[in-house]
């Protein structure tokens, strides 16, 4: 399974453009990271990932500015009470205004 982050990245440095690959390619599951074009693909092991992942890949999300609402397919029934949660942070990037 691949992510594909479309936004345009934004480094304040390039120790923040290796801080950023660090710690995407150290995310558990995520198995190759590269660049075609202007977009990144990221490549999972799986189309499911573990609860760590998940909130790693959320943090990294929100911290460099991508879609958050790209990581709504991670959904599943072991997750679904804590990453629907309405008031997390991440709630309404993901899921939109709809509970």
């Amino acid at each position: 399974m691949n992510l594909t982050w479309r936004r345009p990245m934004r480094y304040f440095s390039s120790r923040d453009e290796q801080a950023f690959f660090r710690w995407l390619e150290s995310i558990p599951g995520v198995i190759g990271v590269r660049g075609v074009g202007r977009e990144l693909r990221i490549e999972l092991r799986s189309p499911r990932v573990s609860a760590e992942a998940l909130k790693e890949l959320i943090a990294l999300y929100r911290r460099y500015g991508g879609r958050l609402r790209d990581l709504a397919v991670f959904e599943s029934p072991g997750n679904r009470r804590w990453f629907r949660n309405p008031k997390a942070y991440w709630y309404r990037g993901v899921f939109g205004g709809t509970k």
